[in-house]
């Protein structure tokens, strides 16, 4: 009775927030496509698709870019519908779309390339849901992460689509708050599930007792695995070195967060006076925050500029600067400049920021141990110890501790990028492939065969 009554119910809820959504701030974009209509009538024109690929937002697109990556060569039939949720979203598909054809142009040629649409996803009302299948036809449908949206898997499974969770994640709060509808789940439970910790693949097998529920090692490690490996290779000068004073040892406190400031605020003032020949440079997460900081570190009584009033002057930063790092899309390049770097998101709890970045540019990261959104860093399934064993990782229950170990390190230049990169690469190697071989599983389906002998995943 549960499950009619939570369907009808949910639907109706959906029904009546539609008009309100289109003056959201972040759904009102792609408005008619979440409305089924639009761009997705198109759709109707085209092959069936062959997968459906849901990825919420940014993070989730770069993972559905994954998953293209490894499409079968033999199969230019091909098609593949990626949604998102966010505009962000969108627009990494969309560039990795582009990134896509052209690297399928430069190795087969004039082969039929697979068709990718884009299309944002539907609200996931009964009558939307319902709509984007009979127009989209797909064979498999893939939800990316944590996304359980019930009509969505509700009609997929009716309409005979095979169903799978990929780089599954799930939290204490999240489980117990599905444990508590699991029956509604009943009938229409993902043919597959593959978590990223243990822990969630037993979570997921609890919701979902029907699915097959598997563990694999995050897809952001084959990514992050190409990142480091052009890294290595890539002999491109930085070009942000230009604007630093030769020799000055330089601190970053990366993606740092609101909620830090209280603690960060003092610990760049103590580094100002304290150390004589280092520069901090200091990049908030969010803009809204850039002005605060400067005003937070002025009324302390120390000079600040912001970087983009540094660069249009055709400055450098001196030891003894305090810089807000104003600019977008320059943090891999200062990683790859700093001596030390703190990354945000973890002395509050806040999930964390994503720590392995400075690693790619041979820079051991320093973090709280509020890490929970990369608590699938840690789970190396007997593969190795975890970076904080292998002291790749500094780990700071404390501010004080942090600032302890800040103020007592040697203000010189580090060395030993290249020795930390190659150490990353061998402790990142055992735990790279599982996107390769989770894909190659899936599109075995379509082929009508067995899924390669040599998977390895853990029941």
């Amino acid at each position: 009775m549960l499950k009619p009554l939570f369907f009808a119910a949910y639907s109706l809820a959906w029904r009546a927030a539609a008009p309100f959504l289109k003056r959201h701030k972040r759904l009102c974009e792609g408005y008619a496509e979440r409305l089924v209509d639009g761009a997705w009538q198109e759709l109707a024109e085209k092959n069936p698709v062959t997968v459906w690929i849901q990825a919420a937002s940014g993070g989730e697109a770069y993972l559905a870019l994954e998953i293209l990556k490894y499409l079968p060569d033999n199969m230019p039939e091909l098609h593949i519908l990626c949604t998102s949720m966010t505009k962000q979203g969108m627009e990494v598909l969309a560039k990795g779309r582009e990134a896509f054809e052209r690297n399928w142009r430069e190795k087969h040629g004039s082969r039929p390339c697979p068709a990718v649409s884009l299309r944002y996803f539907p609200f996931d009302g009964a009558n939307h849901m319902q709509r984007a299948f009979a127009l989209a036809r797909p064979e498999i449908c893939i939800l990316l992460e944590t996304e359980l949206w019930p009509n969505f898997m509700r009609v997929c499974k009716e309409r005979g689509s095979r169903l799978y969770v990929l780089n599954g994640r799930m939290t204490d709060k999240s489980y117990a708050a599905y444990k508590k509808i699991k029956g509604i789940f009943a009938g229409i439970q993902p043919d597959a599930v593959y978590a990223t910790r243990q822990k969630d693949r037993e979570y997921f097998q609890e919701i979902f007792p029907e699915s097959r529920c598997a563990f694999m090692h995050n897809m952001k490690f084959d990514s992050i695995g190409r990142e480091l490996e052009y890294a290595l290779h890539e002999k491109k000068e930085n070009s942000l070195a230009k604007y630093f004073e030769r020799g000055v040892c330089v601190y970053l406190l990366a993606s740092v967060r609101e909620e830090e400031e209280r603690y960060l605020v003092p610990l760049a003032k103590r580094l100002h006076d304290e150390k004589k020949k280092s520069a901090v440079c200091i990049v908030p997460r969010h803009t809204a925050r850039f002005a605060e900081w400067k005003k937070a570190l002025e009324e302390t009584g120390v000079p600040v500029r912001f970087v983009s009033e540094l660069m249009g002057e055709n400055g450098t930063v001196h030891a003894q600067d305090i810089v807000i790092w104003d600019r977008f899309g320059d943090l891999k390049e200062l990683y790859g400049i700093a001596d030390y770097a703190f990354v945000g998101g973890s002395l509050a709890p806040l999930g964390g920021q994503n720590f392995l970045e400075p690693l790619v540019y041979g820079v051991i990261p320093h973090t709280g141990i509020h890490l929970h959104n990369f608590l699938w860093t840690f789970e190396t399934n007997g593969k190795g110890k975890n970076l904080a064993e292998e002291n790749l990782l500094c780990l700071y229950g404390s501010p004080e501790s942090l600032a302890e170990t800040f103020l007592a390190l040697p203000e010189k230049k580090f060395t030993q990028h290249s020795e930390i990169q190659r150490r990353f690469k061998t402790w990142l190697k055992p735990l790279t492939g599982d996107a390769k071989q989770v894909t190659e599983e899936i599109f075995s389906v379509l082929k009508k065969q067995e899924p390669p002998s040599d998977i390895h995943y853990d029941i």
